[in-house]
């Protein structure tokens, strides 16, 4: 798995801000327990006096010795660690076999499935994803995780020519990471496709400089049916959408002046 992704993470790599903070993790995953508990469940009498009386024995002494050379350890090590398990404990697990060491048939049949299971691999996973800054990405908080996804997703497309829509990518995130991450990748992907993109920002307005601005604005809802909607279009050569958008994303000029007197700063006109 880390061969197969290797060439993204050098795309990766190449790049700045965010987006060097990617990183690929593989990772083989032991489940002990559930190794442990087919063997109490099908294969060794708990009720026997011996090392492995009692649920939950078998899971403390594999994981002492086992968990670690399965999960990090090379091929040597894990022979080594099966070896060492064997060797401390093989006697011991034959002697809470269930069935009659004397029966022979039946001890041979049950030898088998016990040495099926011993080197059985069906509790080894593995478990591979993208970690940001050294933590999984699922672990990130809504914001972080929605600018690290659409930000890997906006890089790496790049051989995409196709219209791309997105709805409201700032949704979760701060306004300086607007500015700082999605501005200029939404700059170098509109040179390439056409960009839709339905959003309250204004740092993705007018900052990534769009051609054509379409103004939603519903109506009042009338009685038993839909309110209607009307659209405006323009570019933001255009004074009346360069005032509409002021109005609808930043509050208008009386907001501003609002801002201004709290912060006590003189507005010029």
């Amino acid at each position: 798995m880390a061969e197969l992704y290797e060439p993204l993470m050098a795309r990766l790599a190449a790049t700045s801000g965010t987006l060097k903070k990617l990183s690929f993790s593989v990772a083989r995953v032991a489940n002990v327990e559930q190794w442990a508990s087919e063997a109490e469940e099908k294969l060794i009498d708990l009720r026997k006096a011996g090392a492995f009386r009692g649920k939950g024995t078998l899971f403390q002494k594999a994981s002492e010795i086992l968990k670690r050379a399965w999960e990090t350890g090379g091929a040597a090590e894990v022979v080594s660690a099966m070896a060492e398990f064997r060797q401390l404990y093989q006697k011991d697990l034959l002697d809470h076999s269930p069935v009659a060491h004397t029966d022979q048939a039946e001890f041979r049949a049950w030898s088998k499935r016990f040495a099926q299971w011993l080197y059985s691999i069906d509790h080894i996973s593995i478990s591979y994803g993208i970690e940001y800054d050294g933590i999984e990405i699922r672990k990130l908080s809504p914001g972080t995780r929605g600018i690290v996804l659409l930000l890997l997703y906006l890089a790496l497309d790049d051989n995409d020519n196709r219209p791309l829509v997105i709805d409201q990518p700032e949704e979760n995130l701060d306004p300086k990471s607007v500015f700082d991450e999605l501005v200029s990748l939404f700059i170098e992907a509109k040179s390439r496709r056409q960009v839709i993109m339905v959003t309250h920002n204004a740092n993705l307005v007018i900052n990534t400089d769009a051609d054509q601005i379409i103004i939603a604005e519903s109506g009042p809802y009338p009685h038993g049916s839909l309110p209607p909607i009307s659209y405006r279009s323009g570019g933001l050569e255009n004074a009346e959408i360069r005032k509409t958008v002021c109005d609808i994303l930043e509050g208008g000029e009386s907001a501003f002046q609002e801002r201004a007197r709290r912060l006590r700063v003189r507005l010029e006109r």
